[in-house]
C-alpha cells in the first residue's frame, strides 16, 4: 500500500491503512498517539517485529536493558527501561504490542519475544534521539514530510469517522435488496446421509441382514465400508442436494434420487453403483426447500451494500464540504472544451454506463443552468438504477435532482423512481 504522504488518489487512504516514511516499513496509524518523543518508535516498531523469526539476531546477542517481565521501580510507574533518563513504561510497551497484527503478535507471547520487542523499542528511541541531536527536526524538507503525513492522518480519520463508521444501509435499502434478489436467499431441499460401500451384491445383502437384526449402521460403516475416507467417519456423507456434489461420489443424480426417496431413519435396499460396487444408504436428516428470512440475511445484505452506501455518503460529504468552504475553478486545463450540447450528445452515444454518467455529471457540474442540465442529472440516477442496479447511488442522484431542479418537468418521474427503488412500486419495464 502506498505511503499516505504520497497517496496517489484523490480520496484519503481508508482508515486502518498502513503507512511509514521509511521504505519497506509499514505500521498501523492509530489514534491516541504516544508522546512526541516516541513517534519514531511508534512508526518503526511494527516493521521491526516483522523481522522476527528465522534469520533474525539470536536473543542471546540482544542487549538486556531491562526485563520485560519484572517491573523496574521508579516514580510509582511500571517502568521497563529508561533511555536518556526518560522511561518506557509497561503501558507504553503494551500499547505498541496492541498495534501489531494478531498473526504477528503470537511472537510476543513468550518472555524471549517480549524482551526482543522491548530491545527494538529501545533501539528506535535511540535513533529518534540521534535524529534530534542531528537537528533533523528543524530540517525544512522533513518538516514538509511531517506536515504531509499529518494532513493524511487527519483526512484518513475524518473519512473513517464521517464516512465509514457513519455509512450503514438503512432498513429500506436492505428490504429492497432482499425483495429484489430472492434467488440469492433460497435454500434447496437437502438431506444428510450415511452409506456403506461393498464390493459385491452378496456382501451388501449380508450387511443389510445384520442391520435388520439390529446392528448399528455407523459402526458397520466404520468396520465394513470399502470407501476409506467416509468409513473413518462412520460413513458420513454430509449434506447434499438432489443435483449437488456428494462426498466420494461427486455429482451422481442416480444416487441422490435413491436417497431422496427415503424417509428419515430409513435404510435403502442394496443397490449397484456403476464402477463403484454395491451400496447401502441411511437417510439421517432432511431439510425442506425454503427462503432464508430477512432477519437471517440482514447482516450479509448490509455488508454487500456497505461499499455503495459509503460511496454515496462520501460524495454527499464532498458536496457538503464544497458548499461550506467553496471551490472556485479558476481555469479548466484538464477538461475538454465541449459545449453542453456536445456533452449531452457524447453521453447519449457512450456505450459504457459509467462513461455516460461521467459525461452527464460533467455537463451538470460545468453547465448547471443549461436547458438540458436537469435531464442530464435525471439520467445519472436512471443509469445507476436501470443499468448498474446501484440503488444507493441512484437514490442519491434522484434526491440531488429534486433538490437542485425542483421546477423540472421530470420531478414526478424522479419521485416515481425513488418510490420504485424503495420497493413501493415496480421499476420501469420494457421502456
Amino acid at each position: 500500500m502506498p505511503c499516505a504522504s504520497s497517496w496517489p488518489c484523490s480520496r484519503p487512504a481508508p482508515a486502518g491503512a498502513t503507512c511509514s516514511r521509511w521504505s519497506g516499513m509499514e505500521v498501523p496509524m492509530k489514534r491516541n498517539a504516544l508522546p512526541r518523543r516516541l513517534l519514531l518508535l511508534t512508526l518503526l516498531a511494527g516493521a521491526l517485529l516483522a523481522g522476527f523469526g528465522p534469520g533474525c539476531r539470536p536473543a542471546e546477542e540482544s542487549p538486556q536493558p531491562a526485563s520485560a517481565e519484572a517491573p523496574a521501580a521508579g516514580g510509582g510507574e511500571d517502568v521497563l527501561v529508561r533511555v536518556g533518563g526518560e522511561p518506557i513504561t509497561r503501558a507504553m510497551f503494551e500499547a505498541e504490542i496492541e498495534k501489531i497484527p494478531p498473526f504477528q503478535r503470537r511472537e510476543l507471547e513468550t518472555p524471549q519475544g517480549k524482551q526482543q520487542f522491548l530491545d527494538r523499542l529501545v533501539e528506535m528511541e535511540l535513533l529518534y534521539r540521534g535524529a534530534l541531536e542531528a537537528g533533523l527536526d528543524k530540517d525544512p524538507q522533513l518538516a514538509e514530510e511531517v506536515e504531509r503525513a499529518r494532513r493524511q492522518i487527519l483526512m484518513r480519520h475524518y473519512y473513517r469517522l464521517r464516512v465509514q463508521d457513519a455509512a450503514e444501509p438503512d432498513s429500506a435499502a436492505i428490504q429492497a435488496y432482499y425483495d429484489g434478489h430472492p434467488e440469492e436467499f433460497s435454500v434447496q431441499e437437502r438431506v444428510k446421509a450415511r452409506w456403506i460401500l461393498c464390493e459385491t451384491r452378496k456382501a451388501a445383502v449380508a450387511l443389510a441382514g445384520r442391520l435388520t437384526a439390529g446392528e448399528d449402521f455407523a459402526a458397520l460403516a466404520r468396520s465394513e465400508s470399502k470407501d476409506a475416507p467416509t468409513a473413518n467417519e462412520d460413513g458420513d456423507l454430509g449434506w447434499f442436494t438432489r443435483d449437488g456434489y456428494v462426498r466420494s461420489l461427486g455429482v451422481n443424480t442416480d444416487f441422490t434420487s435413491r436417497v431422496f426417496a427415503l424417509a428419515p431413519g430409513q435404510v435403502s435396499e442394496p443397490f449397484e453403483l456403476e464402477k463403484k460396487g454395491w451400496a447401502l444408504v441411511r437417510l439421517d436428516e432432511r431439510e425442506s426447500a425454503r427462503t432464508k428470512s430477512l432477519a437471517e440475511v440482514r447482516p450479509e445484505i448490509a455488508r454487500r451494500l456497505a461499499p455503495q452506501v459509503q460511496e454515496a455518503l462520501y460524495n454527499q460529504r464532498l458536496r457538503e464540504l464544497r458548499e461550506r468552504f467553496g471551490v472556485e475553478q479558476v481555469a479548466e486545463p484538464f477538461t475538454s472544451a465541449a459545449t453542453p450540447e456536445e456533452l449531452f450528445e457524447m453521453a447519449q452515444s457512450a456505450q459504457e454506463p459509467r462513461e455516460r454518467i461521467e459525461y452527464y455529471e460533467q455537463m451538470v457540474r460545468r453547465f448547471p443552468d443549461f436547458a438540458q442540465a436537469d435531464r442530464a442529472l435525471f439520467m445519472v440516477g436512471f443509469v445507476y438504477a436501470e443499468e448498474l442496479a446501484d440503488t444507493v447511488q441512484a437514490r442519491a442522484a434522484f434526491e440531488r435532482f429534486l433538490t437542485t431542479y425542483p421546477q423540472s418537468d421530470l420531478v414526478e418521474d424522479a419521485r416515481y423512481m425513488l418510490g420504485a427503488l424503495a420497493g413501493r412500486e415496480p421499476a420501469f419495464e420494457g421502456d
